[in-house]
């Protein structure tokens, strides 16, 4: 094919961190760019539901309730009294904004067009855009394609979400407010972060897993002082234990409130309860077969050591590969994608790859444990 029958360099699929980072990338080697973003706002879920977010309101929390303070001044020590939702998203909101902001303009000044439109495959090189504001679509042609659509919360049909007294974590910033009893069903890190988070705001937290540690991928002698924080927080560890229901109840005419059946046999109430049991690829408008692509059955994508699929010249990063699933390691994988998509020698060690898990206390590590 005609080098100049082609529309765009490189295509990008998602403006999350891997989305940007692969652009970026891909402009800064002289490559016509191209973004498709189908949610209204630029950033992905790690500016708008995820990282950002998360990491800010954490940090709102920790300085509300003088977490810090608390080894001098004593352990019912607090800089505000009666901290709510809103309190916590004041914090959270402005920087969300500031950082989509942040995004538009770097994108902007390194000349990389930005389409505002759901994109599914036609071919392996063709992609057809549904612009968001239902005007029109029309079909392009890319030498090389990114996808780095990202994820969605992984929801069991069997239970009722209500994004309220059951949630997942993108419902967090629309909550009404902060519950004094809380169910956090998976341990992952997402389970951890906001089990911790909550625990050190003085929510009474119930943290269930059906393994028998917390983040196995972390050294252990880590993960147990992660343990031992969250149960001077008052925090509630159930491991090796599983849920096999969850319902909304009128707790003795109190009010509703959330009751967990678990297979022991064991029954949990609490006001609220947080569904982090994992993320699913979100690639179900995609048509991924209109390329040849067959994801597993959580949505991911399998990629060699380049991040290049099983079609060559396409290529995924970021949370839709799966695990470490965390914003610096997407963005690495972005720019190593596109540097082996047009034949750049990168550096870089992805076993090296730094990891940080944002709980109280927070973790980082790098390399071997």
């Amino acid at each position: 094919m005609a080098a100049d029958s082609f529309d765009y360099d490189l295509l990008v699929i998602g403006s999350g961190p891997a989305g940007q980072r692969a652009a970026i990338q891909g402009a800064k080697l002289d490559k016509k760019v191209v973004i498709v973003e189908r949610k209204t706002v630029l950033g992905g879920c790690s500016v708008n539901l995820g990282t950002i977010p998360s990491k800010t309101l954490r940090e709102a929390a920790l300085e509300l309730c003088g977490y810090r303070s608390r080894e001098f001044y004593g352990a019912s020590y607090t800089v505000k009294q009666n901290i709510t939702m809103q309190d916590l998203l004041f914090r959270t909101n402005r920087v969300i904004q500031h950082e989509i902001d942040v995004t538009r303009h770097q994108l902007m000044r390194n000349d990389v067009e930005l389409v505002p439109a759901t994109a599914s495959f036609a071919g392996p090189d063709t992609m057809r855009l549904d612009y968001v504001d239902g005007s029109t679509s029309r079909t392009v042609k890319a030498k090389k394609i990114v996808i780095a659509a990202g994820t969605e919360t992984t929801r069991d049909p069997h239970i009722p979400f209500d994004g309220n007294k059951i949630f997942t974590s993108d419902d967090i910033f629309h909550l009404d407010r902060l519950p004094r009893t809380l169910a956090v069903v998976g341990a992952g890190v997402i389970g951890c972060e906001y089990a911790s988070v909550f625990a050190a705001l003085g929510v009474r937290v119930t943290l269930i897993d059906k393994r028998d540690r917390l983040l196995p991928f972390v050294d252990e002698e880590v993960a147990d002082e992660l343990c031992h924080h969250l149960r001077e927080n008052r925090a509630t560890l159930r491991l090796r234990e599983s849920v096999n229901k969850l319902e909304i109840v009128d707790a003795n005419g109190n009010g509703a409130r959330v009751r967990l059946h678990l297979d022991s046999g064991k029954t949990i109430i609490a006001e609220k309860a947080l569904y982090s049991v994992g993320r699913t690829g979100a690639t179900g408008q995609l048509n991924l077969a209109g390329a040849g692509l067959v994801p597993d059955n959580r949505g991911r994508l399998a990629v060699d050591e380049h991040y290049q699929t099983q079609v060559p010249g396409i290529y995924a990063v970021g949370d839709m590969i799966g695990f470490p699933a965390l914003a610096s390691t997407s963005m690495e994988q972005g720019r190593l994608a596109v540097c082996h998509a047009f034949g750049v020698r990168a550096c870089s060690t992805p076993a090296h790859f730094p990891y940080g898990i944002y709980a109280v206390p927070e973790i980082s590590m790098v390399g071997e444990n």
